[in-house]
């Protein structure tokens, strides 16, 4: 098997059909499988996959095993060569795949891959990054960025690579969790279950970089990308879950000492996002 796509969903069935659509029509004669496991969802996601989609391989976890486990499961039961971790609120347009694909053959000492992303109404979206460094998530997350906004925008813009219009094709070191495809030696048992929606992207790609491979954004080939089509939902949830993942990776690259002083730092932020949130009337529970 050539290729595996991961597919994780949570209650965003309608996204997810025209994502397997759009893999459907785009397969051509490529070898792949699809893997979409679905967790726990209330919206009938799993029926229209039985139904609609019976060529397509389903995972049906018991309950919510949330972004990483989910594509952990997912990947675990994979028997590609390259395995394509793939948010479901997005579409594959002509040529994606294989341009991907043929880009690895050809270049076979980068690890993993992302492509262009773009909104369904139009608009390129500025993916990939650098690694964050404790300095950048103190001035991004804390009453410092406020002090220091001058250093603060100067390496944000470094970290965002703001001065690249996401149009030629170059090595990176953060790709996207919504598009990330992986040769199956580099994925190291893929994403630490610590992180349950963000900064898994992060800490792969750290520890693929760390031992020695390469990332590289693959201009030329393009998917569309509706974005937080599922956090949306739980707006208050995610937010609260996105601060503590972003202790868990602070903990595990930087030590507790700069975990403790961030998670301290940032309890103004944390409380005066949760404020708006309520008053936006905001859901804190899927």
């Amino acid at each position: 098997m050539k290729l595996s796509i991961v597919i994780v969903n949570y209650n965003t069935r309608d996204p997810l059909r025209r994502c397997l659509e759009s893999i459907r029509q785009q397969r051509g004669e490529l070898a792949l499988e699809v893997l979409v496991v679905d967790n726990a969802s209330k919206d009938g996601s799993a029926d229209m996959v039985r139904a609609e989609f019976p060529e397509f391989t389903l995972i049906a976890p018991a309950k919510n095993l949330w972004f990483t486990g989910g594509n952990n499961l997912g990947a675990a039961q994979a028997t590609g060569d390259f395995v394509f971790i793939l948010n479901p609120d997005t579409v594959i347009t002509p040529g994606a795949l294989p341009t991907l694909l043929g880009y690895l053959d050809a270049h076979p000492q980068v690890s993993a891959v992302t492509c262009r992303m773009e909104y369904p109404e139009g608009g390129v979206q500025n993916t990939c990054s650098r690694v964050p460094r404790y300095l950048d998530l103190l001035l991004g997350y804390t009453f410092l960025g406020v002090v220091l906004a001058p250093l603060r925008d100067r390496r944000r813009v470094r970290m965002w690579y703001d001065d690249w219009a996401r149009d030629t094709t170059r090595p990176v070191a953060v790709i996207p969790g919504s598009c990330m495809l992986i040769r199956r030696e580099w994925l190291f048992g893929l994403f630490d279950p610590a992180l349950k929606l963000y900064f898994p992207e992060d800490d792969l790609c750290r520890r693929i970089l760390k031992a020695g491979g390469a990332i590289h954004f693959v201009a030329e080939a393009l998917i569309l990308h509706e974005e937080h089509a599922s956090v949306k939902q739980a707006q208050r949830l995610a937010s609260r879950i996105y601060f503590d993942d972003l202790i868990t990776f602070t903990r595990k690259h930087y030590g507790r000492a700069a975990a403790g002083l961030l998670r301290a730092l940032i309890i103004p932020t944390r409380a005066a996002m949760d404020w708006m949130q309520r008053r936006r009337g905001e859901k804190d529970r899927f």
